[in-house]
C-alpha cells in the first residue's frame, strides 16, 4: 500500500529529528499521490508546504533511498481537495492503528455454517458496536476452526467503519514477550500505556498465559482498565475459560462475564462451501465429485481442508496437470497421509468402562448409591466426561445412565470436577489421561 511507504519513511524520520519538530511539521501529513519518481505529500497550510520543501525535502528524499533503495523526489503541497485528504487520513489512521491485522481476514470471505453461525453473529455485533455488547467476547474451539479469522474480521471491520478506532491484535505469547522486554528495559509504564489506550484489543491463544503468574497479573490489570473504560476485548482459546489449567479464578470469572462462543468442526455442507469459495479465489475449477471426496475425508479443521486444496493445486502445477481433469483416485494418492479413517463416536459405555478401569473399581460399584469418596469421585468424573465429550447427550440422560434421581446430581458433579481440575494439577493430569484413553478406544 502507498500509505505504508510514507509511514515507514515517517518512522525513520522521527528518529532523526527532534520530537517537537516532528510533531509540529509531520503529524498531519498525508501521502496523496505517488509515481515512479516522486511522492506528493499534503500538509495543512501553504506556509507549512513552503517551509518543508525548503528545509526537509532533501532529508526525506535521502530516507526514502535508505528505506527503499530509490530516491524519491519529495514535494510538499497545500492540497485543497478535502475529500481526498480525508480519505487518505482514514487510510493512514487504519494502517497506523491496526498493528498486526491481516486484511485478508474479513466477514465477506468467512464461510458461515451450523458450526460457527453463533460465533459469526456475535462477532458481527461486536464489530459494529465495540464496547457496548458482549464484552468480553470469548471464542473457543480446536485449532484451525476459524477463531483467528473471526477475530481479525472484527478488527478490520471496526478499523474501516469506525473513525479513530484504535485496534490491536496480538497473541498471548507475544503479549508475554513484550512484557518481558519491557521489564528488562525498565519500561513497563510505556508497555501499560500502549495496551490500556486501545479501543479494541484482540488477544489470540489466551490459554498461553495459563501457568504464567506475572503475565496473568499484568493482563488482569490491563483487562480491568479497558473494561472500566468501555473498551472492547476479544479473546480466543482452544478451550473455554474454566478448562484452562492454572488460570487464576479472577481471570476465569472476567472471561466468562461476557459472551462465550464456541466454534466446532464444520459439517459436510460447510466444508463443501469452504472448498468451493477457496477455488473461486484461486481461479481454478474442480469436479463436484472431487469436492465431495475432499469434504468427506478431510474433516479435522478448516485449516486442514484449505491445506488439502493447496497440496492438490501444487501437485497439478508441478506435474502440468489441468485441475479440471483430476479424478478421485489421484486425489486419494495426493492426500493419502491427510485422509483419516473416520472414528466411531464416543459413547457413555466407553467412558463408563475406561473410568472404572482407571480407578480400579467394578462396574457395579460405579452405579451404586454409595457416597464413599473412592467410588463417588470416579462416578463424578465419568459424568463430567460424558457431558463434555458427547455433545448430543443431556444431563438427564447422564443421570439416568448412572442410576441417579435427576439431572441436578450431574450438574453438581460437573461443577465439582471443573473446580477440582482448576485447583489440583495432579487431578487435572489424571482426567486428561482418561480422556486420552477414551479417544484411543474409538
Amino acid at each position: 500500500m502507498d500509505q505504508d511507504i510514507w509511514q515507514n519513511i515517517l518512522d525513520k524520520l522521527e528518529d532523526k529529528i527532534a520530537k517537537e519538530s516532528f510533531r509540529t511539521w509531520f503529524s498531519n501529513t498525508l501521502l496523496i499521490d505517488k509515481n515512479k519518481e516522486a511522492l506528493i505529500i499534503c500538509v495543512p497550510t501553504k506556509f507549512a508546504s513552503e517551509f518543508l520543501n525548503k528545509n526537509y525535502s532533501e532529508m526525506v528524499s535521502e530516507i526514502s533511498y535508505e528505506t527503499y533503495k530509490k530516491k524519491y523526489k519529495i514535494q510538499f503541497t497545500h492540497e485543497n481537495n478535502k475529500s481526498k485528504a480525508k480519505a487518505q487520513q482514514k487510510a493512514r489512521n487504519n494502517q497506523c492503528l491496526n498493528t498486526n491485522l491481516n486484511t485478508d481476514y474479513s466477514f465477506h470471505n468467512f464461510v458461515v455454517g451450523k458450526s460457527n453461525n453463533f460465533a459469526q453473529s456475535a462477532a458481527q455485533v461486536v464489530a459494529e458496536s465495540p464496547g457496548t455488547t458482549y464484552n468480553p467476547l470469548f471464542f473457543y474451539g480446536e485449532s484451525g476452526m476459524g477463531k483467528t479469522h473471526l477475530m481479525q474480521a472484527i478488527g478490520n471491520f471496526a478499523a474501516q467503519e469506525i473513525p479513530d478506532c484504535n485496534v490491536y491484535y496480538i497473541t498471548a505469547e507475544n503479549f508475554t514477550n513484550e512484557m518481558i522486554n519491557a521489564i528488562l528495559s525498565k519500561n513497563m509504564q510505556a508497555f501499560r500505556n500502549k495496551f490500556r489506550k486501545i479501543d479494541l484489543l484482540l488477544v489470540d491463544d489466551i490459554h498461553f498465559i495459563s501457568d504464567k503468574e506475572g503475565t496473568q497479573e499484568e493482563f488482569f490489570h490491563t483487562f480491568n482498565a479497558l473494561y472500566e473504560n468501555k473498551k472492547q476485548i476479544v479473546l480466543a482459546s482452544d478451550r473455554p475459560p474454566k478448562d484452562i489449567p492454572d488460570l487464576e479464578n479472577r481471570l476465569v470469572s472476567r472471561f466468562e462475564m461476557g459472551l462465550l462462543a464456541d466454534i466446532k468442526n464444520p459439517d459436510f455442507e460447510t466444508r463443501m462451501a469452504i472448498l468451493k469459495k477457496k477455488t473461486v479465489k484461486e481461479d481454478v475449477t474442480l469436479r463436484d465429485e472431487v469436492f465431495e471426496f475432499i469434504a468427506e475425508n478431510i474433516f479435522s479443521s478448516v485449516r486442514a481442508l484449505e491445506g488439502s486444496l493447496v497440496r492438490i493445486l501444487a501437485y497439478c502445477s508441478c506435474n502440468k496437470i489441468n485441475p479440471e481433469t483430476i479424478d478421485i483416485d489421484l486425489i486419494g494418492e495426493i492426500l493419502s497421509d491427510m485422509i483419516k479413517i473416520k472414528q466411531q463416536e464416543i459413547t457413555m459405555d466407553t467412558i463408563f468402562h475406561k473410568t472404572c478401569k482407571f480407578y480400579n473399581i467394578s462396574l457395579s460399584q460405579m452405579v451404586d448409591k454409595t457416597r464413599v469418596q473412592k467410588i463417588a469421585l470416579p462416578r463424578q468424573v465419568a459424568m463430567y466426561l460424558s457431558s463434555i465429550l458427547i455433545q448430543q447427550v443431556s444431563l438427564k440422560d447422564i443421570a439416568s445412565y448412572y442410576n441417579r434421581n435427576d439431572h441436578t446430581t450431574v450438574l453438581h458433579a460437573k461443577r465439582m470436577i471443573e473446580t477440582k481440575i482448576r485447583n489440583d494439577n495432579e487431578f487435572r493430569i489424571q482426567v486428561e489421561m482418561i480422556i486420552n484413553e477414551i479417544k484411543d478406544a474409538r
